[in-house]
């Protein structure tokens, strides 16, 4: 599925230090990852390893202290139309209805009224919530408040779509809709996925690469890429080797909490890769 020949975003020894007056904390180190177009990436961690400070830079929303975010070969400095984020608490403007969310998405270019309107009611309606184009949030499910979010993300075509968690506050039943339905959406459009997230069976569900990261400070210290075939109808929790991918998964993130393990770069193991093959 991921086009392999490119990176569609770039993190070069990134590092971020939070100030305050009990002095400084380390939040990331050394964080050297390349994410490939079109291609599904997993963050995962426990609490406190910088997956949503990462993700928070990629999107513009904080400043790294030191190296750089590049996507599409520019580096990241603010917000911009190249990138969505999806929350994971409901980020929608309560006093908007569903179809004045979805247009907000699209207020930084510069299309007409009617065009908005136009390109917010395809996306309603791809989301399956054209019933519901003038309801406001609070007369959504939580699971249809978050649809919103991933079209209002959507509508201005970006390259990246960050994902901090979008899923975390839904019930069992209505996350398992939504993961099928963001499966569908990367599989039918030129889009790349950064999703951050606390369950590894998520993650291998989901994801072509999962990176692990470990606290004190927040380090990328595994790559595991996901071996499991991709069915019509998604991968099968109770396969054997979809078990032993979270299990590799769990292994590192385990052993690496709390242990001073040197940053992983990912550069120097695909140079290595490379020469090998």
């Amino acid at each position: 599925m991921a086009d392999m020949s490119m990176p569609m975003m770039s993190f070069e020894k990134l590092e971020k230090v939070f100030e305050s007056s009990d002095g400084s904390h380390q939040a990331l180190a050394d964080i050297n990852v390349d994410v490939r177009r079109r291609e599904f990436v997993a963050l995962v961690g426990a609490s406190g390893c910088g997956k949503s400070t990462l993700i928070r830079i990629a999107a513009g929303l904080e400043s790294a202290s030191a190296g750089r975010v590049m996507v599409t070969g520019r580096e990241v400095s603010s917000p911009g139309p190249d990138r969505g984020m999806v929350f994971q608490q409901f980020s929608l403007f309560p006093w908007l209805t569903v179809k004045e969310n979805v247009m907000f998405g699209l207020s930084s270019q510069r299309h007409s009224r009617a065009t908005c309107e136009q390109i917010a009611s395809q996306w309603i309606g791809l989301i399956g919530l054209t019933d519901f184009t003038n309801h406001y949030p609070a007369q959504l499910s939580g699971g249809m408040q978050q649809r919103v979010a991933i079209a209002r993300a959507l509508a201005p075509s970006p390259k990246v779509l960050l994902m901090d968690e979008p899923f975390g506050a839904l019930d069992p039943h209505t996350r398992a809709r939504m993961q099928g339905y963001l499966l569908d959406i990367w599989a039918n459009m030129d889009i790349t996925v950064l999703f951050v997230t606390h369950d590894l069976e998520e993650a291998v569900l989901l994801a072509d690469r999962v990176l692990v990261l470990a606290p004190n400070p927040g380090r990328v210290v595994g790559c595991v890429d996901v071996p499991v075939p991709r069915r019509e109808d998604g991968r099968d929790r109770y396969d054997a080797v979809f078990k032993s991918t979270v299990a590799k998964i769990e292994s590192l993130s385990s052993v690496c909490q709390g242990q001073d393990e040197p940053p992983l770069d990912l550069f120097r193991l695909a140079r290595v890769d490379a020469a090998s093959s």
